[in-house]
């Protein structure tokens, strides 16, 4: 016979994790959001960072998969 004290527990724990994780995922979901915008060729914008900082963004860099986007995030 099952010890309904420890099946109470593990029912609980259970539950806790479920929304533990549910929370967790939220917040790295939240948290990881940075818009970005495409804003040219590399090849018409050499320095992709600088111009990035000067139009208001955090950072710019050319993306995968030719390196050809100059990307600005905020």
């Amino acid at each position: 016979m099952e010890n309904p004290s420890l099946h109470a527990i593990a029912k609980k724990l259970a539950k806790f994790t479920v929304l533990a994780i549910l929370l967790i995922s939220i917040a790295f979901i939240y948290v990881g959001e940075a818009e970005i915008q495409c804003q040219g060729k590399c090849e018409d914008l050499p320095d992709c960072d600088v111009f990035c900082r000067r139009s208001g963004f955090q950072t710019g860099k050319c993306y995968p998969p030719l390196y050809q986007y100059c990307c600005c995030s905020t």
